[in-house]
């Protein structure tokens, strides 16, 4: 079902609120070095707080190689010929979690506050929602206010901080940042078991 939506929908052009066009997709196997070269023009310091290195080749060719858009539904953003930013959408087919996804989001710095981040966090609460899920989870590490922020005008609502819980790239400990979304109402989502 999932591979049907994704036919329909992408590739899709979003317009920022500079004039841009850039066109949303799903990141395809031939796309590891101009992902690689997305994430190493992310600053250092805001790759701290990924959960992987993805300035590692291994890294970024595990995911290309590995693509999966069941469990892991990654879009890109290109402009001109290159990624300028990457949202994945995480789901559990099986167990506790199987109507939970979990979105992340990265922007490279010269789309920033031009309504890229926020258009692909749309595009994947449309997904999440097309494809049954019934919540949405965020995590953030406690500095990344930006971050945060965006996702609370979309609608996003902080859930749990756990403190000192997380470790950055260099081993800081921050505290640890869980944000959800309801796609569905609480009364319709228990209403539906």
């Amino acid at each position: 079902m999932l591979q049907h939506l994704l036919e329909e929908r992408y590739p899709r052009p979003i317009t920022l609120r500079d004039g841009t066009t850039v066109t949303v997709r799903p990141l395809a196997k031939d796309d590891k070095e101009a992902l690689l070269a997305f994430f190493r023009a992310v600053p250092e310091e805001e790759r701290l707080f990924l959960k992987d290195d993805v300035t590692d080749v291994a890294v970024i060719d595990s995911w290309v190689r590995g693509l999966n858009y069941e469990q892991v539904l990654p879009l890109v953003a290109e402009a001109g010929g290159r990624i300028v930013a990457d949202a994945t959408l995480h789901q559990q087919k099986r167990g506790w979690m199987s109507h939970v996804g979990r979105v992340r989001v990265v922007t490279h710095p010269d789309f920033r506050h031009k309504g890229m981040a926020s258009g692909l966090i749309k595009e994947l609460i449309e997904v999440a929602r097309d494809s049954g899920l019934e919540k949405l989870d965020a995590e953030f590490m406690s500095a990344q206010i930006g971050p945060m922020q965006t996702f609370t005008r979309l609608g996003f609502y902080k859930v749990a901080a756990l403190p000192r819980h997380v470790r950055d790239q260099v081993g800081r400990a921050h505290d640890f940042i869980v944000m959800v979304y309801d796609l569905v109402p609480d009364e319709e989502a228990f209403s539906a078991q």
